[in-house]
């Protein structure tokens, strides 16, 4: 998968995974924690424009740390996840870049994911395996409450919900509903609107609506504030993903029941 102008994204509740030319070379920051594999040479990362470059085939970001990532012309493999999740596994990371050591045949496994579409969970099963993660997150019986919140979300993403509309909703405090959410879902409620508003806004504008018209619909302000949003989760502006003359492959992944 070499071409700059071509990129597979997975775009899942809390995580997404993306394949295809780094989207940002500039210094820049976001809060998901990032995992990036040079798929065709090793990388450049570095944490500030006045360090050394660090040579690698795979490093680990830790959330909200400044880096600056140079592919060159090849592509990459990154994993973006949301760090208050709890199936993240980098709990230990600390607070600056590590490499992260890959064989030859896991860096080949993570890249033939650009082959051909697959099923998510079937994606999401390979990219873990190759990278030796545990995650697993045994399945339990969502709460009827935790149902209607969901429900809410996924129906009226523009809707200015809050954590006390929703709990009066269901009929529940505040804290309860944040602490039952977060057992249930896996993620902060907080965190899952953004990611489900994101979400929306890609939706919309795979759809045919320009940013702004996608930004609105999935409840921003204006295209401005869903671009720092995304920028903030990713680190670089959804321009990058829907300029034209791009090949995109886009999977929004609905994995929460």
């Amino acid at each position: 998968m070499t071409d700059q102008a071509s990129f597979l994204l997975y775009l899942w509740s809390h995580r997404a995974v993306y394949l295809g030319a780094s989207p940002e070379n500039d210094l820049h920051k976001h809060h998901a924690a990032q995992l990036c594999v040079g798929l065709e040479a090793p990388l450049r990362v570095r944490e500030a424009t006045n360090t050394e470059w660090l040579q690698t085939r795979a490093v680990l970001v830790p959330p909200d740390r400044p880096h600056e990532v140079d592919a060159g012309t090849g592509a990459i493999f990154t994993i973006y996840w949301e760090p208050e999740s709890d199936d993240y596994p980098f709990k230990e990371l600390g607070a600056s870049l590590r490499t992260f050591p890959l064989s030859t045949e896991a860096v080949s496994v993570l890249a033939s994911i650009g082959d051909a579409p697959a099923d998510p969970s079937d994606v999401w099963t390979r990219c873990v395996s190759a990278l030796g993660l545990q995650t697993y997150r045994a399945p339990e019986a969502i709460d009827p409450r935790v149902a209607v919140v969901l429900e809410r979300i996924r129906q009226s993403s523009e809707q200015p919900h809050t954590l006390g509309s929703l709990a009066t909703a269901v009929h529940l405090s505040p804290s309860r509903l944040s602490h039952l959410f977060s057992a249930q879902v896996g993620v902060a409620l907080r965190r899952f609107i953004v990611w489900s508003r994101v979400r929306q806004a890609v939706r919309h504008a795979l759809a045919g609506a320009n940013l702004t018209q996608a930004a609105v619909a999935a409840g921003f302000s204006d295209a401005a504030h869903m671009s720092h949003s995304f920028r903030g989760m990713f680190g670089f502006a959804p321009s990058a993903l829907f300029a034209h003359g791009i090949n995109r492959r886009v999977f929004v992944v609905d994995d929460v029941a």
